[in-house]
């Protein structure tokens, strides 16, 4: 049977125990045709980033449920969607959240890794630590998809939309797992137009210099998009995918 807590007068969390997990873009099993899964375990960020295209965090304004999947009703999902596609080369953890925040997060690494050949996952990295990163590195985690937006401490709190946000923090993470695991490390940034210029300059050099991209593309640098129930920067335009493509030149 399904969980449904009351979180507050307008907000339920729900623990999903039996539903099917294809067919929902929040929770379960994301498949785009390619070779590629995505898998959601959680709905679930303790950030509030000002460009969240998915109103993701304690202040959401529009969220009315947030979701946490049972992850052996995921691990049976994922297998048979395997099984009916053939041939599986990625599992992304990701989701409208961040996937750090699910309790079970190492044992679904190494869940997934059984049957799986690569298994990554998305994070700003606030919930991460040394201890939580060789957790995840014995489990078998191939990649870190790591949500870096700027090197300024101050200007990570305004984009984050926490004050308690300590990039320097994420920063000294991001090279412990350079240096001292086998896990691969994709920096991926969003530009603001207007806001972070300069820091997603600032952010190649750093992230070059540590020595991201053992396998994979060191960084991957993603379009500030406006979405209709998402959080909107003030005073930003969304730029056309020809200027993006320029700014990136």
């Amino acid at each position: 049977m399904n969980e449904i807590l009351r979180l507050s007068n307008r907000k339920y969390l729900m623990r999903i125990n039996s539903l099917p997990l294809v067919g929902h873009i929040a929770f379960g099993i994301i498949d785009r045709g390619t070779n590629i899964l995505q898998i959601r375990p959680t709905t679930l960020c303790p950030l509030n980033c000002i460009f969240c295209s998915v109103d993701a965090g304690p202040l959401s304004r529009y969220r009315q449920t947030e979701y946490i999947v049972n992850k052996k009703l995921l691990i049976k999902w994922t297998k048979a969607i395997v099984k009916y596609k053939g041939e599986v080369l990625e599992a992304l953890i990701d989701g409208v959240g961040d996937p750090l925040t699910y309790a079970e997060i190492v044992e679904l690494v190494r869940d997934l890794k059984k049957f799986i050949p690569r298994v990554a996952l998305e994070t700003h990295g606030a919930s991460l630590s040394k201890e939580l990163i060789d957790k995840l590195a014995n489990a078998g985690l191939d990649r870190i998809n790591l949500s870096i937006d700027t090197l300024n401490d101050e200007k990570a709190k305004y984009l984050q939309g926490v004050k308690w946000f300590n990039i320097h923090r994420v920063m000294k993470l991001a090279e412990y797992i350079v240096k001292e695991t086998p896990i691969d490390l994709h920096i991926t940034p969003v530009w603001i137009p207007g806001v972070n210029d300069r820091d997603i300059e600032e952010i190649i050099e750093w992230s070059l210099d540590i020595g991201v991209g053992k396998k994979f593309p060191p960084l991957g640098i993603q379009k500030y998009v406006k979405h209709k129930y998402g959080r909107k920067v003030k005073g930003v335009k969304e730029v056309s995918w020809r200027d993006f493509e320029k700014f990136l030149e």
